[in-house]
């Protein structure tokens, strides 16, 4: 990030500035979720199982506002359902609920649920995951529960029964976060990896190929240096270390793995040698994103998911769309996601349902711009004054950076999009260009507002925790 170079008391208020532009996505198999950072739900693409929340089961080939409900905070998609949290910690899941896997206790055939349902009454989740018939939450406390259909031990309790509404899996108080489809990876705040479920073509990493693993198991090479985790498809999983290496292991059709092979391997693999590796996400297909926000794809491209201009599959990681960078990207079934750096929104692959959103039943296989771009800034505030904060959606640490003109005390606030005041703190600070750094890794995910003042400005920013 280049350094400002005004010296003045830099503060203007942003919270509108990006009013209406994207924060969070996701992909299901033929249907998409997204957040904008007013904190409303859209959706769109197939809907026959209600999976859009939208009360009716007729598909949508252009993004709709779901409810009116402003409070949303984080949201998954995977089959023909959906779930999300709410910035008070409420839990809510809609869309085909066969296998239980909406957690209100109704299942079979016929059990759909149209709009947002509540899970249960508690208000205390911060991490959560849905397949197409079992999905999982993990509390404020680290706890870990899990339900659905449980065909293979998914849930990990150490049975093949279903259970309709949430049960706890083991008495572990340290989860921080989790991925799942027919098998799981959940990642512990000792950055060590544990799997359970199918372990088809050596998905988990644990014992024989196709094996079932009924309870949390560690694998991961038993090493303690990971930091994310990304299951998807028939049997992939991907991981990233503490050192921004990139991990996979599991099935290699279509050169999924990324590591140049279409041959299985039932251990972590490398994918290449880089460590800059920040985000991954995989289905059938795989993506991810470095630390520069370049975007990088392989595996299967049959319907042009990769992005890259073809329909050929790539056993490499390969860059897409080199003219621009990324904050995040989601791999669904045989389509794909993205939000820009400027926030903007993009899809491209398979789209016989509307699931790219883009008012087309067409296939694309160059990244599509849906809607209008979004940029961070707009021309109703001076450039010559600003604050800023980067990288920004985050999930570990912000800097804000703003410039003095001279030797101030400045008061920095931290409320969440409830107004509840998270941290304070009071600084004397000399003139010029001040960088302060905020640690989120404590937060829940949702949007929260750095609030800067002296004696006589006061301006505040959003800021989105992944």
């Amino acid at each position: 990030m280049k350094p400002l170079k005004i010296f003045l008391l830099l503060f203007f208020i942003t919270h509108n500035s990006f009013a209406q532009c994207w924060t969070q996505i996701a992909a299901g198999d033929s249907h998409s979720l997204a957040l904008k950072s007013d904190g409303t739900l859209w959706a769109w693409g197939l809907n026959d199982k209600g999976q859009l929340g939208d009360g009716t089961t007729i598909n949508k080939i252009t993004p709709i506002q779901i409810g009116s409900d402003t409070d949303w905070v984080a949201i998954d998609a995977s089959g023909q359902n959906s779930m999300a949290i709410k910035a008070n910690g409420t839990l809510w899941a809609w869309g085909n609920n066969y296998g239980g896997q909406n957690g209100n206790g109704n299942h079979g055939n016929g059990a759909i649920d149209t709009t947002p349902t509540q899970i249960g009454t508690s208000n205390d989740w911060q991490k959560f995951s849905i397949e197409s018939s079992l999905a999982f939450g993990i509390k404020t406390n680290g706890t870990l529960w899990g339900w659905g259909f449980n065909q293979s031990g998914e849930l990990g309790v150490g049975d093949m029964l279903p259970h309709y509404s949430p049960i706890q899996i083991d008495t572990d108080t340290d989860w921080t976060d989790i991925s799942i489809t027919n098998h799981i990876l959940a990642l512990k705040d000792n950055n060590t990896i544990w799997g359970w479920g199918l372990n088809k073509q050596g998905s988990l990493a644990i014992g024989n190929p196709n094996d079932l693993i009924l309870v949390p198991t560690q694998t991961g090479n038993n090493t303690a240096d990971w930091q994310k985790i990304e299951v998807g498809g028939c049997c992939s999983s991907k991981m990233i270390k503490t050192d921004g290496s990139l991990w996979a292991m599991g099935s290699a059709d279509n050169g999924n793995l990324g590591t140049g092979a279409t041959v299985d391997v039932n251990t972590p693999t490398r994918v290449g040698t880089d460590n800059d590796w920040k985000t991954v996400t995989t289905d059938l297909h795989s993506c991810a994103i470095k630390n520069d926000g370049t975007l990088w794809a392989w595996g299967f491209n049959f319907f042009g998911q990769l992005g890259d201009g073809t329909n050929t599959v790539k056993t490499l990681p390969t860059q897409i769309a080199t003219n621009q960078t990324w904050l995040m990207v989601k791999a669904g079934f045989q389509y794909t996601l993205a939000i820009s750096s400027d926030h903007s929104l993009y899809a491209w692959g398979k789209n016989t349902s509307g699931q790219l959103g883009d008012g087309t039943l067409i296939n694309k296989n160059v990244p599509t711009l849906i809607g209008n771009s979004c940029p961070l800034s707009t021309s109703d505030f001076d450039s010559s004054m600003s604050i800023k904060v980067y990288p920004n959606p985050s999930n570990d640490q912000v800097t804000l950076q703003y410039i003095l003109s001279q030797q101030s005390q400045v008061h920095i606030s931290i409320t969440n999009s409830l107004g509840q005041l998270i941290s304070s703190r009071t600084e004397k600070n000399n003139s010029g260009e001040q960088n302060q750094t905020i640690d989120l890794t404590s937060f829940s995910q949702g949007i929260y507002f750095i609030t800067l003042q002296t004696d006589n400005l006061r301006n505040t920013i959003k800021i989105v925790k992944e």
